[in-house]
C-alpha cells in the first residue's frame, strides 16, 4: 500500500513530468517553424537540404510522439506555451524584413537543436524518475537525433557563410590558407 508521502511525491513527479513534456512540446513546434526557415534559406544547398529535411521529419515525429505522451499522462499541450515559441518564431524570422541573412538561419537552427537537446535531457531525467520508459526512451531519441544534427550544422558553418555571401552579391569568396582573402 502507498503511504500518503508517496503518493505526495509521485503526483509532485508526475506534474513535474506533464511539465518537461508540455515545455519539449513548446520546443519542438520552436525548432519546427526555424528548421522550415531554414529548409526555405537552403533550397538551392542540397548538401544542406538533405539533412535538414530528414532532421525536420523526424522532429514532427518526436512532437507527435510527445503529444501522445501528454495525453498518456491526462494532459495535453501549452497553447501558450507554444504560442510563445511560434510568436518568437516569427519574431526571429524578421516578419516583414524580406529575405533573412542565411547565416542568421543556420544559428537559429543551431540554437534551436539545442534547446532540443536541453529539453530532451531534462525529461528523459524527470521521467526516469517519475518510472515513465516510454516517455524517457522518446526522449533519449530525441537528444540524439538533435546531437546528430547538431554536428551536421557544425560542419556546413562554411556553406551557410557562402550562402550568405552570394545572398548579398559577393560571391563565393572562401580565406586562404593564411586566413586572408
Amino acid at each position: 500500500m502507498i503511504g500518503d508521502v508517496e503518493r505526495t511525491l509521485m503526483t509532485t513527479i508526475e506534474r513535474r513530468l506533464a511539465g518537461h513534456l508540455k515545455d519539449a512540446h513548446a520546443l519542438q513546434e520552436h525548432a519546427e517553424a526555424v528548421l522550415s526557415e531554414m529548409l526555405t534559406a537552403a533550397a538551392d544547398e542540397p548538401e544542406l537540404r538533405r539533412p535538414l529535411g530528414h532532421y525536420a521529419e523526424r522532429s514532427r515525429a518526436y512532437t507527435r510522439a510527445v503529444e501522445a505522451r501528454l495525453r498518456a499522462h491526462g494532459s495535453s499541450p501549452s497553447i501558450a506555451r507554444d504560442a510563445g515559441s511560434l510568436l518568437a518564431s516569427v519574431v526571429e524570422a524578421g516578419v516583414g524584413r524580406g529575405h533573412r541573412d542565411p547565416v542568421k538561419h543556420m544559428r537559429d537552427a543551431y540554437v534551436a537543436v539545442h534547446l532540443q537537446i536541453a529539453a530532451g535531457e531534462t525529461l528523459r531525467r524527470i521521467a526516469e524518475r517519475a518510472g515513465d520508459r516510454e516517455t524517457a526512451a522518446i526522449a533519449a531519441a530525441m537528444c540524439e537525433d538533435a546531437h546528430a544534427m547538431s554536428h551536421e550544422l557544425s560542419d556546413r558553418w562554411d556553406l551557410a557563410v557562402d550562402m550568405s555571401l552570394r545572398a548579398h552579391g559577393a560571391g563565393h569568396s572562401r580565406p586562404a590558407a593564411g586566413g586572408a582573402l
